[in-house]
């Protein structure tokens, strides 16, 4: 029993940190005035940390999603 629960607790533990992730990378667009599927479609064919540096790097956060 322990020998399928320990994988399938594993899979589903890197499932939601993909998933965390990317509503990162979603977040960081949607705050920036970009719709966030052309990032999201970037960060699978590149890096999601690379899309979240430029996102952060280039692209200033709108008055409206500021605190």
């Amino acid at each position: 029993m322990l020998d399928l629960l320990v994988p399938l607790l594993v899979f589903v533990f890197a499932i939601l940190v993909i998933w965390l992730i990317f509503s990162v990378v979603g977040d960081m667009a949607e705050a920036r005035g970009h719709s966030p599927w052309p990032w999201w479609i970037i960060s699978v064919f590149w890096s999601p940390f690379g899309s979240m540096f430029i996102l952060w790097l280039f692209f200033p956060v709108l008055e409206e999603y500021k605190e």
